[in-house]
């Protein structure tokens, strides 16, 4: 089916509720695991079509946000998403009081228990209309970005169109359309601070309801880490500090030889050559050639899972008005089909993007036959692996793209991860932070940034821009806003990518299979045991940075 003909219809929570009411007594009746599990398959059928009808719902929202028709629609989710919990709380305690355990683990996997008991520690109903608070402040953040009109160049621009401005080969360039950009954050600044001091405030509530002594503990929680915790993840951020910053300063070196520059600027972060925009050579529809002739060629799956999103229109890729900002991969189950959001803009990004979110749509295809909702997409550290070893895994072809700039590619994204790893602690801190001092004004909570900012990210200088030297880069990360905690999963999984791109130097054809392998098992195994199956090394083991740091150096060396 096509994205265009799957319809969207609002379903009717008293009917839902009452069917799944109804099947989850007769779970309760069941005399063996065979009539249980029946109930299951049937009870996910209108849970898949319920999330589907939720998701089309929100992708309709990111692609128009000023279509009213369309915003009633996502807020009716903001609305009534929390009271669906309801439902699957009662479906969850089904499953954790039953006398089937054994059977449960053995056909969904022991990870599927531990994510549902992770499940019911996250949710009362007590929190249900904080929870509708928050959704819409997230829903409210999302318009606060996609309203932006910035006029530049003769027009009016949006957030994503003025990227290509901000990655010009002329450094004046960069720095007057970073201004301008950053100008919109700050002049709706307020707008800004009380839509996050309100997500602190009802997310310590909620925290509190639940027997929380902060946000902290919940948040991990609702990102399902079943296998490590807070003090796991300091001593990775500790790790990051101590040995991954010097590695930065190298390339930092390097990058400031060639562009011939005593200090690098916050504006100078993307820029690697001298005379190169980063832009493809490619045009939108090449683009997406140039894509269907890579995917083909790495291997037989991946050519039928690019075919498939193409054929069906599971992708939006074009920058437009109203449009949200950045890009995502999200799952439609009732149809078993991603979807692919991102906004071209001839840029460097535009191939980074699609091949990252091609990762996260691949393994949904690869794994569409499951059918558990909590399972068919992993936990998101483990989907950071699938979406930035795609992004390695593709370097073969990335002439296709950048033609004679194809060296000049490989070097600019890897420095991109290099750097992107200790920003990735700040975000981390910051929100620890955050959340064990609710009470933080805006003022406290943007020096704490800009402090943070200092250690992990030592080299940036802001030229005097004093809205970003007072600690106001943040207000553009949507995750620290959306989804937080969620941030930290990019640095892990992109030492667990690391490695993959080190082992394909050597074995292409045994990394692809394994990388194939862990996409089919989607959620069916936790962070750890999925990096076990990879046959990786966890971050979380104390040599594990040494290792890729001294492989990225030497292969640094002697690149133009």
């Amino acid at each position: 089916m096509k994205f265009s003909e799957y319809k969207y219809e609002r379903p009717s929570f008293e009917e839902i509720n009452k069917k799944i009411i109804s099947l989850i007594n007769d779970m309760k009746k069941s005399e063996n695991f065979e009539k249980f599990d029946k109930n299951i398959v049937e009870i996910n059928k209108i849970r898949n079509h319920v999330e589907s009808m939720k998701t089309l719902a929100s992708i309709n929202y990111s692609i128009n946000t000023h279509d009213e028709k369309i915003a009633i629609e996502n807020r009716y989710w903001d609305e009534y998403g929390p009271e669906y919990k309801k439902i699957d709380k009662i479906f969850y305690e089904t499953i954790v009081n039953s006398d089937f355990k054994t059977d449960i683990e053995a056909k969904y996997g022991k990870h599927f228990y531990k994510l549902v008991e992770f499940s019911l520690k996250e949710f009362s109903d007590e929190i249900v209309d904080d929870l509708k608070i928050e959704n819409k402040l997230c829903s409210e953040y999302t318009k606060l970005l996609a309203s932006a009109k910035i006029f530049y160049d003769g027009k009016y621009n949006n957030l994503s169109q003025m990227n290509k401005y901000m990655l010009s080969e002329n450094r004046d360039e960069r720095r007057m359309a970073s201004e301008k950009f950053y100008n919109y954050f700050e002049l709706i600044e307020d707008k800004f601070n009380s839509n996050f001091d309100e997500l602190v405030e009802v997310r310590n509530r909620i925290a509190k309801k639940l027997g929380y002594d902060n946000f902290v503990e919940l948040g991990y929680v609702r990102m399902k880490r079943t296998e490590y915790g807070e003090a796991d993840v300091a001593k990775f951020r500790d790790e990051v500090r101590k040995k991954w910053i010097s590695l930065v300063d190298e390339l930092n070196k390097q990058k400031k030889c060639r562009l011939e520059i005593d200090e690098l600027k916050y504006y100078d972060d993307d820029i690697e050559y001298p005379g190169w925009n980063m832009e493809p050579v490619t045009d939108y529809e090449e683009t997406l050639g140039a894509a269907s002739k890579m995917y083909h060629e790495l291997s037989k799956e991946t050519g039928e899972f690019f075919d498939f999103m193409v054929k069906n229109e599971f992708m939006d890729l074009e920058t437009k008005e109203s449009k949200g900002f950045g890009g995502y991969c999200t799952y439609i189950p009732e149809i078993k089909a991603p979807f692919i959001f991102s906004n071209f803009n001839k840029t460097f990004d535009d191939v980074d993007t699609l091949t990252h979110e091609a990762g996260h749509a691949f393994q949904l295809y690869m794994s569409k036959d499951i059918d558990m909702p909590e399972i068919n997409f992993p936990t998101l550290d483990c989907c950071e692996i699938h979406s930035m070893s795609m992004e390695l895994l593709t370097w073969p072809w990335m002439k296709l793209f950048f033609k004679e700039d194809n060296e000049k590619f490989k070097r600019t994204h890897m420095a991109t991860i290099v750097r992107l790893i200790p920003y990735c602690m700040v975000v981390d801190e910051f929100q620890h932070i955050v959340y064990k001092n609710p009470k933080l004004s805006p003022k406290e909570r943007n020096s704490e940034w800009r402090r943070l900012e200092k250690i992990y990210t030592p080299w940036k200088d802001y030229d005097g821009n004093d809205f970003l030297e007072k600690g106001c880069w943040w207000f553009k990360q949507g995750h620290i806003f959306k989804n937080p905690f969620y941030y930290i999963d990019y640095a892990l999984a992109e030492v667990c990518a690391l490695q993959i791109w080190a082992d394909m130097q050597d074995d292409y054809d045994r990394v692809l299979e394994k990388y194939i392998r862990i996409c089919r098992d989607a959620g069916k195994r936790s962070f750890v045991e999925t990096v076990e199956e990879g046959e990786l090394k966890s971050p979380f083991e104390k040599d594990c940075l040494d290792i890729i740091i001294e492989k990225i150096y030497n292969w640094s060396i002697g690149k133009i």
